[in-house]
């Protein structure tokens, strides 16, 4: 829980969408316990180095260090995140927590069918 407000700063609803309709230039994603990192442009990719992040064979594709513990990873995309907006560059974090879009309905069950009533009438006793 020592990194709830992180979690919340970061994730994607608790920013306003941009009107300009401008392309994202990082995105970083958390999944299965990795760290990785897409850097469109040279500033993206600097900044994202800058905080731990190595480059991978692929160009833009950038990898965060494992380190001690899943703090040590939070606290470097924290970081970071906050440096790309200081220099402009509109970033996305993916936190890997699924969302109500991801999370299929559930198959339609058939509507219970009412009893019919008795088709003989109860007799009732009477004093």
């Amino acid at each position: 829980m020592a990194h709830t407000q992180d979690l919340v700063d970061l994730a994607w609803t608790t920013h306003h969408p941009s009107t300009d309709g401008a392309e994202r230039e990082a995105t970083i994603r958390f999944h299965d316990g990795t760290v990785t990192a897409t850097a469109l442009t040279d500033r993206a990719g600097d900044v994202l180095t800058q905080h731990g992040f190595t480059p991978t064979e692929t160009t833009g594709e950038y990898t965060l260090a494992a380190g001690p513990g899943a703090a040590d990873a939070m606290n470097a995309v924290v970081r970071a995140e906050a440096h790309l907006y200081t220099h402009g560059v509109r970033v996305h974090v993916d936190l890997g927590i699924a969302t109500t879009q991801d999370i299929p309905p559930a198959p339609s069950r058939p509507g219970a069918t009412p009893a019919p009533p008795p088709t003989t009438p109860v007799q009732r006793r009477s004093r």
